[in-house]
């Protein structure tokens, strides 16, 4: 007797059919990223709860050329998960009726402002570390 057949749609690669998909998983790891290094500054406090000698260890594999390449990774995937953060966000919020923001003042604007801010905090927040480095 003849068995019935159903149709399984194929899944290999549909992440690289549209390009929106590609950016969406790329953002997606950035979180893996952001949370392995979480975990990594656990490892500091961790250190740091130890004594002062496995604290100095952890701070100086943060002088170490590999952790300096690693940091400006984990900076670039910061930067990246801020950005399409800052872009996607308002595409969630539900339109609002009222116009609270003059004329002109369009989503684009808005990300504009919120990611310069965000850059000047994290300047501000880096001048502050640096300086208490030193």
């Amino acid at each position: 007797m003849n068995q019935p057949r159903t149709y399984t749609r194929g899944m290999q690669r549909w992440w690289l059919r549209r390009p929106s998909y590609r950016f969406y998983l790329l953002r997606e790891g950035t979180s893996v990223v952001i949370a392995l290094y979480g975990l990594f500054l656990l490892a500091g406090m961790a250190a740091l709860a130890v004594g002062p000698g496995a604290f100095e260890t952890w701070r100086g594999l943060l002088f170490s050329p590999l952790s300096w390449l690693l940091h400006l990774v984990v900076l670039a995937a910061f930067t990246f998960h801020a950005w399409t953060w800052f872009k996607v966000l308002p595409l969630t919020v539900p339109p609002v009726k009222t116009r609270r923001f003059p004329r002109g003042f369009t989503d684009a604007t808005l990300n504009r402002v919120a990611l310069w801010a965000w850059g000047v905090v994290s300047l501000v927040i880096l001048v502050a570390a640096m300086r208490g480095l030193q």
